[in-house]
């Protein structure tokens, strides 16, 4: 077998676009990467073609063009499932960060216990979904549950979580808080102990407070990891459904009805596969518009500063 030296040495091999090891590379790793690509690319392009037909199992498909995509953008359900869908992405995106900054400048400092607690936040990450949903099930169970037992030994009113519109929602926000803050804190843990200290050691030379180090220092050196976390949280929050449909199944009146959540009542109960698969596609693109707004407009700031 020719060497690489060889392979890079001769005039034919310098003129390839790719050195001979990665070559190499690809095509041992091409049956893997078709394998992979026909798994992903199949069901996407398969539910993409659905969203064109009329799909409800009744033998017939017939081809009906936007039709799918026109009645949920106009429909009253699709609106309330994408109003439920903006007021969780929000607010629990926006606890997540503020409160994962918060706890990471903590965790960052020199506090006894701290290794302790660096560990357990690994914690709520580790467990799946479908727990967490059931857990809180439980816990905001107005009969039975163990916050309105608290409320109760405070001598205060309990409080319908599940059964109120207002308070269902604040209850799914509640869950998905509480399990996505520590990947926040981790996220933004790692991001301060690469910080470099001179600037800091300077701005503590200079006299400035730690407010003052931490808004005008800290925070610009993190920017390029808050975005790397608000774009995670974003695409998660977008197809977030175990711990909704454990807790509330949407309910109740469609209060908790997110989109990822009212495509699969589409599919599954009104078994209408063209509805749900336009669902899916509309709730794909918002994210991705969201996403392409959240790097493309700091991006142009930049651009246009550096003109």
């Amino acid at each position: 077998m020719p060497s690489v030296a060889q392979h890079t040495v001769s005039g034919r091999r310098r003129r390839s676009p790719l050195p001979y090891t990665w070559q190499r590379g690809y095509l041992l790793a091409s049956p893997a990467l078709l394998v992979m690509l026909a798994i992903l690319l199949y069901p996407l392009g398969y539910s993409f073609t659905m969203s064109f037909f009329r799909w409800d199992l009744s033998g017939s498909a017939p081809f009906i063009g936007m039709a799918n995509y026109t009645d949920e953008l106009f429909g009253r359900q699709f609106n309330q499932a994408l109003r439920n869908q903006t007021i969780f992405s929000i607010i629990s995106i926006t606890i997540e960060v503020v409160a994962g900054m918060a706890i990471a400048v903590l965790v960052n400092g020199k506090l006894r216990g701290m290794r302790l607690a660096r560990t357990l936040l690994l914690v709520p990450p580790m467990i799946a979904p479908a727990v967490v949903g059931l857990n809180f099930r439980w816990l905001f169970n107005t009969q039975y549950g163990l916050v309105d037992a608290l409320l109760r030994m405070f001598n205060l009113p309990d409080i319908p979580w599940l059964n109120h519109p207002t308070w269902a929602l604040v209850s799914v926000i509640v869950a998905d808080v509480w399990q996505n803050t520590p990947l926040m804190v981790l996220l933004f843990l790692a991001g301060l102990q690469s910080l470099p200290q001179e600037p800091l050691e300077a701005a503590t030379v200079d006299g400035a407070t730690p407010w003052q180090r931490f808004w005008h220092i800290v925070l610009p050196l993190m920017r390029p990891i808050i975005m790397i976390a608000l774009m995670l949280r974003i695409i998660d929050t977008f197809r977030t459904f175990d711990v909704v449909w454990l807790m509330t199944q949407g309910g109740p009146g469609g209060a908790t009805n997110l989109l990822t959540v009212y495509s699969y009542l589409l599919a599954f109960q009104a078994v209408d596969f063209g509805h749900a698969a336009a669902v899916s596609y509309i709730a794909l693109g918002m994210s991705l518009f969201v996403l392409g707004l959240l790097y493309g407009i700091p991006w142009l700031i930049a651009k246009r500063r550096a003109i």
